[in-house]
């Protein structure tokens, strides 16, 4: 007579369905299950077991292991999550080529690791539904008993052979083992849900396009026990950008206590006080600094701490900090304006034309590469404007302008040139340009 192991919980049982609504809980007879509705669909031919019914003191790791081996079928009910059968079901794909047919309630969220195997639902709460089920279940324990193979084991390692195993340990020493093994498999479950969870709340936060959007999702998380450092910082850079800046300090200082000498984590922080203005411009250099001792082959950040110099008028140390980001990212267009920006505004002209040269250059290189961007034809402009050719800069700023640039860039470059006005550097020829792009603002101000 063929073999059935049955997989499942047994008694009556109250839990979530859905790990992720963990409010939500549904209470579940399963001997009522096993007796009502999966009982009547196994096939005449087949003598079965419940797991259940092998709990006897000294033969459980025996036992099991040679029911889960050697059963032409192991019926597995993955309701609830159940640690137990999750383990039981891992054995067995890992032992059997072939013989498993998985069934789950209906509403119960599967891990990831199962969703891309066949498993039928039922109803427990609708029973008119239960025959369709039950004529699935057994065509589908019929199937099984043909089929070459259904262990995701096996077809990934088809050549796997398993032998029994044959010493023995002593009773308690197996017990021992098998109560070790359920906790790392309800910790890496738990662990799974975790990073479930994570990807939502990411996918969520790509998806909030709206300043009060970005606010509910700090209060969702901000309310769980979230240990993910990269959910909090991508929160942070939302609600920063969300100008939410004491909400995103916040959020930083929680990452900040799972990893305090997280470079990325630290130039957030400085960044954040950079944008909450003047009197935070001192703890801004404070957290830059930090991160610059544990990366200091960050480009980036060294263009955000000659940023902050700059707005304090530390023109000098300003241009260190843009030259060395040109150093880590020569063809980088950032360092190279900034650079030479800085150059005329201290006056040295001479240098400053032969980076505005230089950043010219580069600029004419991605166009002819036909890598070149609306910032590409912002910098080209601005270097044209320094270099005293209008007309060439009026083309440039026109052809940035044709590709519809975000409105933060365009007041960012009206800002650079206005700068030079008022450091008397193309003092002439940024004048004449500053209307194209003034316009451009007053036609998208409400943006």
């Amino acid at each position: 007579m063929k073999r059935l192991f049955v997989a499942m919980p047994y008694g009556i049982r109250r839990a979530p369905l859905d790990y992720e609504e963990p409010d939500k809980t549904s209470v579940i007879d399963f001997d009522a299950v096993w007796e009502g509705i999966l009982q009547p669909a196994v096939p005449a031919a087949f003598e079965t077991k419940r797991a259940d019914e092998l709990r006897q003191p000294g033969l459980i790791d025996r036992m099991y292991n040679e029911w889960l081996f050697d059963a032409d079928i192991v019926l597995a009910d993955l309701t609830f999550g159940n640690a137990n059968v999750y383990y039981e079901l891992g054995i067995r794909q890992a032992l059997s080529r072939k013989g498993t047919v998985l069934v789950a309630c209906k509403g119960t969220k599967l891990p990831f690791d199962v969703r891309n195997q066949y498993v039928i639902h039922y109803d427990y709460f609708a029973a008119p539904t239960l025959r369709g089920f039950q004529q699935e279940l057994y065509q589908a324990i019929g199937n099984a008993s043909i089929q070459e193979i259904d262990s995701p084991v096996h077809v990934f390692l088809p050549g796997l052979v398993v032998r029994r195993y044959q010493g023995e340990k002593p009773p308690e020493a197996r017990i021992e083992e098998l109560t070790r093994r359920i906790q790392e498999l309800e910790a890496a479950l738990r662990d799974q849900r975790s990073q479930d969870e994570e990807e939502r709340l990411l996918q969520k936060l790509r998806e909030a396009t709206t300043a009060p959007r970005v606010l509910s999702l700090h209060q969702l998380i901000s309310a769980r026990d979230i240990k993910s450092v990269r959910l909090l910082e991508q929160l942070a850079i939302s609600l920063r950008d969300a100008s939410y800046f004491d909400e995103a300090l916040q959020t930083l200082d929680r990452a900040l206590k799972i990893d305090p000498n997280d470079p990325e984590l630290l130039r957030e922080v400085g960044f954040v006080y950079r944008k909450k203005g003047q009197p935070y411009y001192s703890q801004a250099e404070s957290y830059m600094e930090r991160a610059l001792q544990l990366n200091d082959h960050d480009s980036e950040l060294h263009g955000m701490l000659g940023g902050l110099f700059r707005r304090r008028g530390e023109y000098e140390r300003a241009l260190t900090q843009y030259k060395r980001a040109h150093e880590i990212q020569p063809d980088d267009l950032y360092p190279l304006v900034t650079v030479a920006a800085m150059c005329g505004a201290l006056g040295k002209i001479g240098e400053a034309t032969e980076w505005y040269q230089k950043l010219q250059a580069t600029c004419e290189k991605f166009i002819g590469q036909q890598r070149a961007d609306h910032w590409t034809y912002l910098c080209l402009g601005e270097a044209t404007v320094a270099l005293g050719d209008q007309e060439a800069a009026s083309a440039a700023y026109r052809k940035a302008i044709e590709a519809k640039p975000p409105v933060e860039h365009i007041r960012s470059e009206v800002e650079q040139l206005e700068f030079l006005v008022e450091k008397s550097f193309a003092t002439e020829s940024a004048r004449s340009v500053l209307p194209i792009l003034r316009e451009y603002l007053v036609a998208h101000q409400s943006q």
